[in-house]
């Protein structure tokens, strides 16, 4: 088979679709040494595609122009016909004309369910052309059972043509002895001199920092316990409503801001911390809870969407609307010694269930199945 792969978003670090995409790629590499792949990149040199150079079946493709009105549309939709492919594998938007049969990876539908948290433009064109491509295309590929009823209803398409490929972490993302170096080097960069709360999402609407923000100002106030806080991830749509809860807290010197952290200094922060909080509204998935889980890192996060699949029993679950019922969740975490040990056995034991080993096998089989149908077609 020739399997074309739009790449392009694992150059975009700290996005759930960069992970996917990694992690993804990573493990066809590894498993799978005679089909060809055709990677369709913006930055050729960017220096995750250098273990794929020494790959005899994989050839890295560079697409001008990094604009996506573009390089989709024309330049993806081109190469396609150019490598003469037999499957072509996106990330929610194809070419409307191409070569090869069409795998579409729709993670979720938060642009439905929470509109607000997208751009306007973002919006219209996600309703326009990943409605408009899950009809047209071969294999839709997502990373949850809830993903796949919601496609399916939401997209109208038949179950039948949704495959669930569980995601993963990157392999570094595992404990690190409490005394190393690094760790500690990490924690100075920061300026994280105590114990702490850890969150990492794009601050966007969804995530529903406001919530954490609220809380935590009730931990100090009514719990009387001296611990930090630590937000780390991009500014997204509508960061500034975040931006100002932060800083309208009288507790906002103890409110540490990371930005974008990078995935070596991200896994010491998972292990530091006391306890990570996703109070996410909707995921489709939920890479953070399960990288924090693979650090041993306690566990506090939503019971909505696809979250519960992911987390089990490992995680402390809670109504995200709910703010009395999360604070008691992170007290408990912070205040016994032994629920955290636990929950960190729990948690370990939990990511054994992932791998993107496991991803590009299920992944392999959906190309093979679909131009199985070709052929017999």
């Amino acid at each position: 088979m020739r399997i074309g792969i739009d790449a392009h978003a694992a150059e975009r670090e700290g996005s759930g679709n960069c992970t996917y995409i990694r992690g993804l790629l990573g493990g066809l590499a590894q498993i799978d040494k005679q089909n060809e792949y055709f990677l369709y990149a913006t930055d050729k040199q960017n220096p995750f595609y250098a273990r794929f150079r020494t790959k005899g079946n994989f050839h890295i493709r560079h697409l001008r122009p990094k604009n996506p009105l573009i390089r989709i549309p024309f330049s993806l939709g081109r190469r396609s016909f150019s490598d003469n492919l037999d499957i072509l594998h996106v990330q929610y938007i194809a070419p409307p004309i191409h070569k090869g049969k069409l795998v579409l990876t729709i993670h979720d539908l938060a642009f439905l369910h929470f509109p607000k948290s997208f751009g306007r433009f973002e919006r219209f064109r996600s309703k326009l052309l990943v409605l408009a491509n899950a009809q047209r295309a071969a294999k839709i590929l997502c990373g949850s059972q809830y993903s796949k009823m919601d496609i399916a209803q939401r997209c109208a398409v038949d179950e039948a043509k949704i495959e669930i490929t569980y995601y993963s972490t990157p392999l570094s993302f595992r404990p690190a002895d409490s005394h190393d170096e690094r760790k500690q080097a990490v924690l100075k960069k920061y300026g994280i001199n105590k114990k702490f709360i850890f969150t990492l999402s794009r601050l966007n609407l969804r995530k529903n920092l406001k919530t954490l923000i609220e809380i935590y100002t009730t931990l100090r106030d009514s719990e009387k316990i001296d611990i930090l806080l630590v937000v780390g991830g991009k500014k997204d749509v509508l960061f500034e409503e975040t931006m100002r809860n932060i800083e309208n807290s009288r507790y906002k010197e103890n409110i540490i801001l990371t930005g974008f952290i990078e995935e070596e200094e991200l896994r010491f922060l998972y292990n530091a911390a006391e306890v990570f909080v996703y109070p996410s509204l909707f995921e489709g998935f939920g890479l953070p809870p399960l990288e924090a889980m693979a650090c041993g890192c306690p566990v506090v996060t939503s019971k909505v969407s696809s979250i519960p699949e992911v987390v089990g029993d490992a995680g402390l679950l809670v109504n995200p609307n709910d703010a009395e019922e999360m604070l008691k969740a992170i007290v408990g975490v912070i205040s016994d010694a032994t629920l955290r040990e636990s929950m960190r056995r729990k948690g370990l034991e939990r990511t054994q269930h992932f791998s993107w080993e496991a991803t590009a096998y299920k992944t392999l089989a959906v190309y093979e199945a679909v131009c199985s149908q070709r052929e017999r077609g």
